[in-house]
């Protein structure tokens, strides 16, 4: 027969049920070793797991530090660009969130099916467009939206943002991506359904002294073929053994000591008009900026290292280091 509680048995169950806390150690164990549960919102289903989310993180830092090489002297001046966040959202919730007017650019993404859109901030577009055509990157004291001749820059700037994202992500997916049409207004751009989940990317533009902001929203859709690779990839990442690590950083730096730099030792420079270049005979003496108690100054690949004074060793000219120059 099953033992019958006493009454101060019955009232320190009761007191532990209250309390949230059983006597014993039976309840501890089932709760350490049974199943854990988390909270999920039907109506905001997150598709991508966090080891997907990392492999997409190291995607599109690459992507932003491929964009910071090959704009500022495209601009003629200092670029930075810093990924801030990627976010996973309905399409309606990123279309709401843009600004009126904008430079909304859809981009098909073969071979993936499907197309993303890039969206440019105002802040962003006229100090670039400004300094393309001349100017020195002022930015707008109220938005607009762009002229025919404006699109047609930004599409351009564009085309290269591709040609980074085909660069960052070429050992994943080879891209060949081409602009499908560019909006200002947000509301009539529709790539997929309202509810269809998207990864948002977003951007800090530094221009200078001027900041925008880019955003990339690319449909959960269309990365799905590649999820499970970014995922792989993610992993590889983050598990290399510290030994690998050795060997691969030994591997590179062994090849990085055996490439061919060309090294110019700069005798002197001038400045001439191109009409007195043009009259340049032979026999005629070119007065440079330099003299003989001054060093000379050695170039490698092309930037200024070692300060040396000019000499021979045997039948050659050579130069004996004398100083560094520091950055």
């Amino acid at each position: 027969m099953a033992d019958i509680l006493s009454q101060e048995e019955v009232d320190l169950l009761l007191s532990a049920v209250v309390e949230g806390e059983l006597a014993g150690g039976r309840r501890d164990d089932q709760t350490l070793d049974g199943p854990h549960h988390t909270i999920y919102d039907f109506r905001r289903p997150e598709r991508v797991s966090k080891e997907q989310l990392k492999g997409l993180q190291s995607l599109f830092e690459a992507f932003a530090r491929e964009v910071s090489i090959i704009f500022p002297p495209f601009l003629r001046t200092v670029v930075r660009v810093d990924l801030v966040s990627i976010d996973q959202l309905t399409y309606d919730e990123f279309i709401l969130s843009v600004a009126r007017p904008t430079a909304l650019t859809v981009v098909d993404m073969s071979p993936l099916e499907g197309s993303a859109v890039i969206e440019y901030s105002p802040t962003m577009v006229f100090p670039i467009i400004d300094r393309l055509l001349g100017g020195r990157g002022a930015a707008l004291s109220e938005p607009r939206e762009l002229t025919e001749i404006e699109n047609r820059v930004m599409a351009r700037i564009t085309m290269m943002m591709l040609d980074s994202l085909r660069r960052s992500w070429d050992q994943l997916v080879e891209f060949q991506c081409s602009i499908v049409n560019q909006e200002s207004d947000p509301l009539i751009v529709q790539i997929v359904a309202g509810s269809e989940m998207v990864i948002l990317v977003g951007y800090e533009i530094h221009i200078s002294d001027i900041v925008g902001s880019m955003n990339i929203c690319v449909p959960l859709m269309l990365l799905a073929p590649v999820l499970d690779q970014i995922s792989q990839q993610a992993h590889f990442m983050r598990k290399m053994a510290p030994e690998l690590a050795a060997l691969t950083r030994e591997t590179i730096t062994h090849t990085i000591q055996k490439a061919m730099v060309p090294i110019d030792a700069i005798l002197g420079e001038t400045v001439l008009p191109l009409y007195e270049i043009a009259r340049l005979q032979v026999g005629d003496i070119i007065q440079l900026d330099s003299s003989p108690d001054m060093p000379i100054t050695v170039k490698v690949g092309g930037v200024p290292r070692f300060l040396v004074e000019p000499g021979r060793r045997r039948e050659q000219s050579a130069v004996q280091l004398t100083g560094f120059i520091r950055d």
